[in-house]
């Protein structure tokens, strides 16, 4: 399996990034779902974690990332408090003839937050009985670093050493209302030689608001690696999807010069960044609630997955012959279960790391709600696999 991700940068440094492609597809792919096996809730134990999307890390081995994380109590109950993301690994899941709740094992113990905020965020954050909640501000307000995404995985190598990027928004929130946001910060996420799979990657924040408050959060709402390229999405103001990508160059490729930057305004890649009002830069047929990009073998075609938005679990899927379009309608495939809980079902994405990459299939997962006996909203989150004809 890891051949087949290793092989886009072995590609890029023997060819300076641009790999010559077969010519896409130009008819649009009409997906038809199979069959559909259901693997119950993602399981952590101790922890009841909102909205978790993942990044295969290496040869079978997820890392998931979280966003609000608190602690189940010793009698099952919710704690009262979160912290704004966390992370995990799992393996990869059974076959669908033995479908099994999937395991997500934390090595850090609560209140490791894995995205860390600045000082000017609240950074340190509240603490009560030993455990800081960074981002939490003494006024009731709270920074959030949520992730909508994965890391872009843009190295894998022997003995568990990868390297990856973040695109993280930066947010200031009170209640669920934003206040400000001032930002897209880049975070360098890496493994060094981890044979036991004990150890969370480690992340450092490289650069402070690499996108700026005008500009698109490129990589802050999916990702894909195709190519020789690292093609990040990022949010419009009229909650469409802009794409850029970045050539991927040398042994250990790098996101963090812009000059390896393209964006894709007015129908052609250039070197010049948008601003997030230019209309040239939107992207027909997508949408930025949160969802998964992803390339698929079996149709030629990248493929777009996520809901229609709270408080349903709706899956829409389109198609494209390219990254940057143009993508088709997006058709409804797939409905979750929605929870009795304040905030119903929301955070629809897919995990093409967990499938073998040729293509047949692909597992879905979504938020949903219910309350625990204090009225605390429990977070679940249902695995699902599609199997496409």
């Amino acid at each position: 399996m890891l051949n087949r991700y290793l092989r886009p940068f072995v590609f890029s440094l023997a060819f300076t990034g641009r790999v010559l492609a077969a010519p896409p597809k130009t008819v649009p792919v009409i997906p038809v779902v199979s069959k559909i096996t259901a693997y119950g809730d993602l399981v952590d134990p101790g922890l009841n974690r909102d909205s978790c999307s993942s990044s295969l890390w290496s040869t079978n081995k997820m890392l998931w990332v979280c966003r609000d994380t608190q602690q189940v109590l010793s009698n099952g109950t919710i704690g009262p408090n979160s912290i704004v993301n966390s992370a995990s690994f799992s393996a990869m899941p059974n076959p669908p003839n033995d479908p099994q709740q999937l395991l997500l094992n934390s090595p850090e113990s609560f209140g490791h937050v894995f995205y860390a905020m600045e000082p000017d965020e609240c950074g340190q954050g509240l603490c009560e009985n030993g455990i800081c909640y960074p981002g939490l501000c003494s006024d009731g307000s709270r920074w959030v670093g949520w992730p909508d995404t994965g890391p872009v995985v843009t190295f894998r190598g022997s003995l568990g050493v990868v390297n990856a990027y973040a695109f993280i928004t930066q947010q200031h929130l009170s209640g669920l209302s934003v206040l400000n946001t001032t930002g897209y910060e880049l975070y360098h996420v890496t493994s060094g030689i981890d044979l036991e799979g004990n150890i969370l990657p480690s992340t450092t924040k490289h650069i402070d608001s690499f996108w700026t408050s005008t500009q698109i959060g490129y990589g802050s709402a999916a990702s894909v690696v195709h190519d020789g390229f690292a093609y990040l999405y990022g949010a419009t103001p009229n909650r469409k999807l802009a794409v850029a990508r970045a050539v991927l160059m040398g042994l250990v490729p790098s996101l963090e010069d812009p000059s390896v930057y393209e964006y894709y305004v007015n129908g052609t890649w250039t070197r010049t960044a948008p601003v997030s009002t230019d209309p040239t830069i939107v992207l027909p047929n997508t949408s930025a609630i949160q969802g998964t990009i992803y390339y698929s073998p079996k149709w030629e075609s990248f493929v777009s997955i996520g809901g229609d938005g709270f408080p349903d679990a709706n899956f829409l899927i389109s198609t494209s012959p390219k990254a940057e379009g143009p993508w088709s309608a997006p058709t409804q495939f797939y409905s979750g279960a929605v929870g009795n809980g304040s905030l119903g079902a929301y955070s629809a994405v897919a995990h093409p790391g967990l499938t073998d990459g040729t293509g047949d299939y692909i597992f879905l997962t979504w938020t949903k709600t219910h309350p625990d006996v204090n009225g605390r909203d429990v977070y679940e989150q249902p695995l699902v696999r599609v199997d496409w004809e």
